[in-house]
């Protein structure tokens, strides 16, 4: 079960080019679980901007099911990478949904598993742009 409180981790792309690109082989998170009722929770995400993260505080909002654990990451701006040099654009609207999923240690206290964005369209310089779908993988410990 989720417990309220801060938990710390990171995440990284699978595709090993794109942390390449990125410059960063992993970027560091930390959450707030503000409220946990029954089998749903939310909190509060922020990226550590100094390891290639997504300005702004998100909000997740998840569900827990026996060990399983599913949330879904929102963050306030959309960052993009452009180019196979790292270029990376910041817009000032909200990022597409991030899906994660994971499972948690025996113990409680960690939970690692996968995330992955959908396929989908965004509008860049006035020009709509699919998005393919990536994924990769994330854990996170709970901060005592």
């Amino acid at each position: 079960m989720i417990q309220l409180g801060h938990w710390t981790g990171q995440y990284r792309f699978e595709n090993e080019k794109l942390n390449k690109i990125r410059g960063f082989e992993k970027t560091f998170f930390e959450v707030e679980i503000l409220t946990v009722n029954d089998k749903t929770f939310t909190g509060r995400i922020w990226d550590d901007l100094a390891t290639g993260g997504t300005e702004g505080v998100g909000e997740i909002l998840g569900k827990i099911m026996g060990d399983r654990i599913d949330f879904v990451k929102f963050m306030p701006v959309m960052n993009i990478i452009v180019d196979s040099k790292g270029t990376i654009e910041t817009y000032n609207r909200k990022h597409r949904p991030i899906y994660y999923t994971g499972q948690f240690s025996s113990d409680g206290e960690t939970v690692s598993g996968t995330w992955r964005f959908k396929l989908g369209i965004i509008w860049v310089r006035m020009l709509p742009s699919i998005v393919l779908p990536l994924r990769g993988f994330w854990s996170m410990t709970r901060k005592k």
